[in-house]
């Protein structure tokens, strides 16, 4: 089960929101766990370093590594206080073994001194200015900023949900308006931007209200109100939507100096700019039919699912699908040992169904394509999902990608209105695997999962 309604209920094209769910509550703050895990790879082969060793004491916000090599690098700190008691390969979120540093607390969250990067004295130099983001492991497009020289015409801000269940983004908005605001004009100033559009859904009025007058004094500023929420991965689709002027349509990645940024990127900047503090905190949504109470909650980079998660559900035995992620997009976990990553807005847990084989529906299995191109009618990349999942089913990688398969930003909708209940998300995924030559452990469990 995906944790929707069985697809004979005739799905439209989007799943329900199910913000209701968390609606009108105030976030939490999760205890201090008692280990994080903190990766220094986000993908197999990457460069890292570590700058600690085993044994060694740790305070919250120490420099322990760092992830990628300079100039293209972000700083890893230590998200709690404790003692470094592993160094080595381990699972990570999104299928391999990254080279991580476990940390045991001594649940006192001690923190090292910290100076705001306002007061460090930067002046005017835009270089020193994004090197100080990077030594406080602020993700950004640093590759896009080397290669533009810093120099960035237009900033891009997608604060809409597109992820059903998850309401982080929804909830830092209301909650922290004013600082993100601030946090996008240091961004804003540092780079030189002409102008940065914030995109956030139309039935959303009191946070668009909110962030208009936020932003009322900062003329750069555009607060957009949009018909539907769109994917994190759909950062070209939206640069050619909204600065198609300056978007080169036969190059999709020349995009003419616009810059996606992450919403959470903005609250990290401004911490560290005004406070000093490195971004070792984040705020998630915990939501599924599995979870008792769903809701957004402020936990520590690196904390393993199993502590996210195990005070929210009824019955660990219980537990089917867990994704860090959304229902539609998330990545779904083999193991609840593997640590929250920057990147995850949130984790959806779905309760397992169980069916004796007489009483197992055709609607819960696996059913031969009938057809219905309901999947190339909602496909927001204008390819053919049942076409180029059928190549990869017979191993024609060739003709997947000339097909499109690497054009898919895998938003998931093409699975949740397949009537036959094809994993078309997976199995695009697994195609861009075989495609690029990388195995992993994820990789694997999903070919299994799959029949191959």
């Amino acid at each position: 089960m995906d944790g929707f309604l069985p697809t004979f209920t005739r799905r439209k094209s989007a799943p329900p929101t199910f913000e209701r769910l968390t609606w009108g509550k105030s976030s939490s703050k999760a205890r201090i766990p008692d280990r994080v895990v903190i990766p220094l790879q986000d993908t197999p082969g990457a460069p890292y370093e570590i700058v600690t060793q085993v044994g060694e004491q740790v305070k919250l916000g120490q420099k322990i590594g760092l992830m990628g090599k300079p100039p293209i690098y972000i700083r890893v700190h230590a998200s709690i206080s404790g003692k470094v008691d592993q160094i080595g390969p381990m699972p990570h979120p999104l299928g391999f073994y990254a080279h991580s540093i476990s940390i045991a607390s001594n649940g006192r969250d001690e923190h090292c001194g910290f100076a705001p990067l306002s007061e460090r004295g930067f002046g005017e130099n835009e270089e020193e200015v994004f090197g100080g983001l990077q030594e406080m492991g602020i993700p950004l497009n640093y590759s896009l900023l080397h290669v533009l020289k810093f120099k960035i015409s237009s900033l891009l801000i997608n604060a809409t949900e597109f992820e059903p269940y998850i309401t982080s983004k929804h909830q830092m908005v209301r909650e922290h308006s004013q600082n993100l605001i601030k946090g996008l004009q240091v961004l804003i100033h540092a780079c030189s931007a002409r102008r940065a559009v914030m995109l956030l859904e139309k039935n959303q009025t009191p946070l668009i209200k909110m962030l208009k007058d936020a932003a009322k004094e900062v003329p750069e500023v555009t607060i957009r109100g949009v018909g539907r929420p769109y994917p994190e991965t759909a950062k070209a689709l939206l640069a050619q939507k909204f600065f198609s002027k300056d978007f080169n349509r036969s190059k999709v990645s020349d995009t003419g100096g616009i810059m996606s940024v992450d919403l959470f990127s903005l609250l990290a900047i401004y911490n560290a700019w005004f406070f000093g503090t490195p971004f070792t905190e984040q705020l998630i949504t915990i939501a599924g039919s599995a979870i008792r109470e769903p809701q957004n909650i402020w936990v520590k980079t690196g904390v393993p699912l199993m502590n996210i998660i195990q005070s929210s559900v009824s019955s660990l035995s219980s537990l089917g699908r867990v994704t860090m992620g959304g229902p539609l997009m998330g990545t779904p976990q083999h193991s609840l040992g593997v640590p929250l990553i920057k990147k995850a807005k949130g984790v959806f847990a779905a309760v397992a169904f169980s069916f004796d084989e007489h009483r197992r529906s055709r609607f819960y299995k696996r059913s031969p394509c009938v057809k219905c191109a309901k999947c190339v009618d909602i496909c927001p990349a204008s390819i053919i999902p049942n076409i180029i999942v059928d190549f990869i089913d017979n191993k024609h990688l060739d003709d997947a990608e000339r097909w499109g398969v690497l054009r898919c930003i895998e938003c998931g909708l093409c699975e949740y209105v397949c009537p036959s209940r094809i994993p078309l998300l997976e199995l695009m995924r697994l195609g861009k695997v075989f495609l690029r030559g990388e195995g992993c452990l994820l990789t694997r469990s999903n070919l299994e999962t799959l029949g191959y």
